[in-house]
């Protein structure tokens, strides 16, 4: 919502046909790449399956590496080509399973909405039969009084009594029993419901709030200054050199570092008004209400100075350290959401054309 503009493309502008190729592989498996951070529940396939095998068909695509599940001398058999059938098919799959999926949740939405309208018409239907045998019984009362004997009349009032009581009682225990029903099937959907919620609004590589979470959370902190004046600020966290470390160790050891990344910037933020997400591939962005900036700049120097002593495991085995980049800025006078981020995110640019590692802050 609030992103920059993508830089151009060095090679394509270059106007270079040679490396055109590798640019719709790397596109490819970036796509396959999106599709693991933001798989939908499937049937009979859990999600880190789902995303393990993602990452092997990209890997596939861009390196000609064994298809997943196929063994290496099968795959130097097949002299580095790339099975495309099977990267179509693993595509068609997960969009076929995921439609299904979609649709399920769709129709037991229906059948509860369809449920709650049966039962609600079942009630007033009992309710109209209920209300004939009471008028029934007052339009003979009505006959009584005007040609009854006393002891008639006392005799037919008192049964008429017992009656309605009788009725009154089966009729609150039927609505009772209705509204525990109904109230059984709302909080059951109201779970799944406010499950599907948080999970549409989780990251799901570092499981803290995603890009539509911090969007929202934004838009309401800013309405908050506007009705109350209380200050608040916010940050950009930026990995220094994330995309060497994908190119130089893989992907799996940059899903490592934004994992780690993450838990140590969300350790800083203690309050429950602080709120930490991550906002793109590399970058995260920090809300704190009722913060000033002083405040705020010596929370980002923690973050700095936490991720630096960060030791990341490579898949060859060595390790290596992390940095990150902060722009810092306090929420000023009619600043709305975009403003206020755009402004924070040039401090980041501050930040990191005066050699990264270190916060930048106005």
């Amino acid at each position: 919502m609030f992103g920059r503009a993508p830089k151009p493309d060095a090679a394509s502008s270059a106007g270079g046909e040679e490396n055109h190729g590798d640019m719709a592989l790397d596109t490819l498996a970036s796509i396959l790449r999106s599709m693991a951070d933001y798989a939908l529940d499937q049937e009979g396939v859990d999600i880190p399956t789902f995303r393990a095998t993602a990452e092997g068909w990209a890997k596939h695509v861009t390196l000609a590496t064994s298809p997943p599940g196929v063994h290496d001398d099968d795959a130097k058999a097949r002299g580095g080509r790339r099975e495309w059938e099977g990267v179509r098919r693993f595509v068609r799959e997960y969009l076929r399973s995921s439609v299904k999926r979609v649709s399920e949740v769709t129709t037991d939405l229906r059948q509860v909405l369809w449920f709650f309208i049966r039962n609600l018409s079942q009630a007033f239907s009992q309710d109209v039969e209920v209300d004939g045998r009471l008028r029934m019984q007052m339009e003979r009362l009505g006959l009584l009084v005007q040609g009854s004997t006393t002891t008639d009349l006392k005799r037919e009032v008192l049964d008429a009594v017992a009656m309605l009581k009788g009725i009154l009682e089966e009729r609150a225990q039927r609505h009772q029993r209705q509204i525990q029903v109904l109230g059984a099937q709302v909080r059951s959907l109201g779970q799944e419901l406010e499950s599907a919620r948080r999970e549409s609004e989780t990251d799901p590589l570092t499981q803290i709030p995603n890009r539509k979470a911090f969007d929202d959370y934004l838009a309401r902190s800013v309405e908050i200054y506007q009705a109350f004046g209380s200050r608040m600020s916010m940050m950009i966290v930026d990995v220094d050199h994330f995309k060497t470390v994908n190119d130089s160790s893989g992907h799996v050891t940059g899903d490592e570092v934004l994992r780690q990344v993450a838990d140590a910037v969300v350790k800083v933020f203690l309050r429950k008004n602080d709120f930490v997400a991550r906002i793109g591939g590399d970058e995260f962005a920090v809300v704190l209400r009722e913060t000033k900036l002083d405040d705020a700049r010596a929370l980002a120097e923690r973050v700095v100075c936490r991720v630096r002593t960060l030791l990341i495991a490579t898949s060859n085995g060595e390790r290596r350290n992390v940095t990150v980049s902060i722009g810092l800025s306090e929420i000023a006078t009619g600043e709305d959401s975009k403003a206020w981020f755009d402004r924070t995110d040039r401090f980041l640019y501050t930040a990191k054309e005066a050699g990264r590692d270190r916060v930048s802050a106005g």
